[in-house]
């Protein structure tokens, strides 16, 4: 949860028109002058980054591209020398390389015909913002946040063709899909849903006053795929954090179902016998290969340790990792390594660890994914996975306390909807029940 941070921004209190200030050259006067006529407002009070705009002029910009502080400051009529005070004094500040196009920024102007720049407020966040303050005879510069809010929704749905796309198409931020798919990656293959499986998830939406910023925790959620209901809760609480089922066992697996962020098509799956399009004849497929363009990330679908990170032959650009004494995996034909991945290399869940190619004996970027149990190659896509610690005996009631909670504002929304959709259904019937009466 962001808070406001004030470093210290002076002049909050001061009335804008009666400082003087560094004034804008004649020909940026008259650009000011056009744009003001569009974006700019002289209005009491404050605005909403609390800063006062009482008889001065507000006017906002877009970072263009290639566009510095410099190239703005210069714009805005300062000379070299008040460039270089003001930049120096930045970069104790802020880094001046996050100046990024498509970025907004204020600048504050007197409301006379000199167009004096008073205050630069440049947004490099919808949620964080640094203040330029010029005053009569120096320059301040401190950083803040805007307030973030948070309220609770409820969504549900019925998967048509993938999860990203069911949410998507009913009105719901696509992140949620990504969310929901990291959660329940260890029990549900999201490669292989099936039209009807279904979901609903409670979760924190981020606000900062009216606008959107995003979605943030999922607090608990439900997913039915090919008949079976899966159940994750968030809980933190004694140094615990993470999402555990009904039981309190932790959704998390040791290993994650498949190495992508999400969908990738399997192009060939693991099998005793498949015919080999090079070689031209039968023979064992130990692994579950991905079809996805040159460049796709790939990912450790488990903490380990890299102990393979080189060219080898058929095999192409091969990574090997031991997950434990039980688990290690496999990627073949990748087109290249992340930074840091060589043998000996600890790498995390999740971790980018190289991507999608063609190399070695193969006829297309695709990835060939192969995981091994006690040194025996086994199919990825239905083997039981170990799972990660759950709830300890000393924290179990008030898991039991805060699923129950969650459970029942689960099923609460879900009435509501159930009660709209209801309403929706019989409201054709108005009218003909009104005609009846007269």
């Amino acid at each position: 949860m962001y808070r406001i941070i004030l470093l210290s921004i002076v002049g909050f209190g001061i009335i804008m028109g009666c400082s003087p200030d560094r004034p804008v050259d004649s020909d940026q006067s008259k650009e000011v002058t056009v744009a003001a006529a569009k974006d700019t407002m002289c209005i009491p009070h404050q605005d909403k980054f609390g800063l006062p705009i009482n008889g001065i002029k507000v006017a906002d910009y877009t970072v263009k591209r290639n566009e510095s502080l410099y190239l703005i400051l210069n714009k805005l009529g300062f000379n070299a020398q008040e460039i270089y005070n003001a930049s120096r004094r930045a970069k104790q500040v802020i880094d001046l390389d996050n100046f990024k196009p498509g970025q907004r920024y204020r600048v504050y102007f007197s409301a006379d015909s000199t167009n004096r720049v008073k205050k630069l407020l440049w947004q490099p966040s919808k949620l964080e913002y640094v203040v330029f303050n010029w005053t009569q005879d120096s320059l301040e510069i401190s950083r803040a946040a805007r307030q973030l809010n948070t309220k609770k929704a409820m969504f549900s749905g019925t998967i048509e063709n993938s999860l990203y796309k069911t949410i998507h198409r009913q009105g719901a931020h696509p992140v949620l899909a990504y969310k929901m798919a990291n959660i329940f990656a260890w029990q549900i293959n999201f490669f292989g849903l099936r039209p009807g499986d279904s979901f609903k998830v409670l979760y924190d939406k981020t606000f900062v006053e009216d606008e959107f910023l995003g979605v943030e925790n999922i607090l608990a959620a439900e997913f039915t795929h090919r008949g079976e209901t899966y159940k994750a809760y968030k809980f933190s609480r004694g140094g615990i954090d993470g999402y555990f089922d009904e039981e309190g066992n932790s959704v998390e697996k040791a290993l994650l179902k498949a190495p992508f962020e999400f969908n990738q098509r399997i192009s060939s799956g693991y099998t005793s016998s498949r015919y080999h399009p090079i070689l031209k004849k039968n023979m064992p497929h130990r692994g579950v290969d991905y079809a996805a363009p040159v460049g796709t990330p790939v990912l450790a679908v488990g903490d380990g340790v890299v102990t393979e990170a080189q060219y080898r032959g058929a095999n192409g650009n091969i990574i090997k990792i031991d997950h434990n004494s039980t688990y290690r995996t496999a990627y073949l034909h990748l087109h290249g390594f992340a930074d840091g991945i060589h043998r000996g290399a600890s790498v995390e869940q999740g971790q980018i660890i190289g991507y999608v190619g063609s190399t070695g004996r193969s006829t297309g970027p695709h990835l060939d994914y192969r995981l091994y149990k006690n040194d025996r190659a086994v199919n990825s896509r239905t083997v039981d996975l170990p799972s990660s610690k759950g709830i300890p005996d000393s924290l179990m009631d008030h898991f039991m306390e805060r699923r129950e909670a969650l459970a029942r504002q689960l099923e609460k929304d879900k009435e509501k909807q159930k009660i709209t959709s209801l309403t929706a259904d019989v409201q054709w019937l108005v009218p003909m029940y009104t005609a009846a009466k007269k």
